[in-house]
């Protein structure tokens, strides 16, 4: 969406503030189903639960061209609402995953690799977006039939290869073979009630480490959020790049981001591992360190930007580009710290509770930031020097409440 903005605007004649309410719908309809997503997952297949995701995922893609051909903004609101629903199970559903396959010593890498291949979707989103809008002279509209139509095909080895945990853990459970999941997920609405009325609500709020990470995600949130519905169209309105311009100068902080994630998770793990006594206050001075790293970095950066806009766009990649690289610290910090604070069963609500008022908050960022162009005639040393203090304020608090102490199992 954010690379179809452009030719979109130019098309329908949007204002930034209609463009920061199209971006911000996304993360609208996934904050009204992160926590129902949470709640089925301690209580349903997790592989199922993804595939229902991806398979919404895909209608709402394909829908969005249609919804906007017809200048019908509430059908696209709405498109993109469901799109930003459905995917709202990824990140809980991975979250179970890595609880039931990965050990603690190891989990700041296979979060890390996870997060890569969000990085490295970008990358190739940004790399191939401006050449099928060429391929089909300038209709931006083919990349949604092409995206949608990938995602409904990705079903099938999704559907064929994953498993919900490893077989001898399967074993000892005693689960359902594959093909009977569907019979025991009947009750499924009725299973997910009674987790909600079981879950240690209260325990979630009163816990320190929690609000740590709370204040850590909703401070990455506003930053990513911002940085994916907004930095096309900066390029864009700054220097004057078009699409393709645009995308190239996008590509180089995803893949800095990447690279930023697995080296920071693999250091992480190897931090812990080379421990003497894996103790919850070395853990934690882990967490701490790297989550520094992923938000008072960002914010240095930014604050740079924000001082002085530079005459050229790739002084501006450059900062950018280190500000991804080290927010994707955050893979060895909040990301990892989740599964430390919960077992199996409470990582994915865990996780939940965390995000949704991180993704309100991203939310606003990307409406703010729309309203505040428009006010201030698409000034975006505010917009980045906003950023900059909420990465600040993030990285303060997780650095001061996190503790790496097991909670909820």
């Amino acid at each position: 969406m954010s690379v179809a903005m452009v030719p979109m605007s130019d098309e329908f004649g949007y204002t930034d503030t209609l463009k920061g309410s199209i971006s911000s719908l996304f993360s609208v309809g996934y904050g009204l189903a992160i926590i129902p997503s949470g709640l089925l997952l301690a209580s349903i297949s997790p592989r199922i639960l993804m595939a229902a995701g991806i398979a919404l995922w895909s209608a709402g893609t394909l829908a969005t061209p249609f919804a906007a051909a017809h200048s019908n903004m509430a059908v696209l609101l709405s498109a993109r609402a469901l799109v930003g629903a459905s995917e709202s199970v990824v990140v809980p559903t991975v979250q179970r995953f890595l609880s039931s396959w990965i050990p603690t010593d190891k989990k700041g890498i296979a979060v890390a690799v996870v997060f890569s291949g969000f990085q490295c979707g970008t990358i190739l989103a940004y790399s191939i977006s401006p050449s099928v809008i060429d391929a089909f002279d300038g209709d931006w509209r083919s990349l949604f039939y092409l995206y949608g139509s990938l995602g409904l095909g990705f079903l099938i080895p999704w559907l064929a290869l994953s498993r919900d945990e490893p077989a001898n853990i399967a074993q000892t459970k005693q689960l359902p073979p594959s093909g009977s999941i569907a019979k025991s997920e009947v009750s499924a609405l009725e299973q997910a009630k009674e987790t909600f009325q079981s879950a240690p609500w209260k325990d979630f709020v009163r816990s320190k480490g929690v609000w740590g990470m709370f204040f850590a995600h909703a401070a990455n949130n506003w930053g990513l959020y911002n940085n994916l519905s907004w930095t096309p169209i900066f390029y864009n309105e700054q220097y004057g790049l078009n699409v393709k311009e645009s995308a190239i100068l996008l590509v180089v902080p995803s893949i800095v981001g990447a690279i930023g994630g697995l080296s920071a998770g693999s250091i992480a793990d190897k931090m812990i591992q080379n421990m003497e006594v894996e103790t919850v206050e070395e853990v934690t001075k882990v967490r701490k360190l790297f989550q520094g790293i992923g938000l008072f970095g960002p914010a240095l950066c930014l604050g740079i930007l924000s001082l002085n806009i530079p005459e050229k766009p790739w002084v501006a990649q450059a900062l950018l580009a280190g500000t991804v690289g080290m927010q994707s610290f955050n893979a060895a910090g909040y990301g990892a710290a989740n599964q430390e604070k919960a077992g199996e069963k409470w990582t994915g609500l865990l996780y939940s509770i965390t995000s949704l008022p991180s993704v309100i908050i991203g939310t606003g960022s990307v409406y703010l930031t729309g309203r505040l162009l428009d006010a201030t005639e698409q000034n975006w040393s505010y917009v980045f020097g906003i950023n900059a203090v909420v990465f600040a304020l993030g990285a303060t608090a997780f650095v001061t409440l996190y503790d790496s102490k097991k909670e909820f199992d």
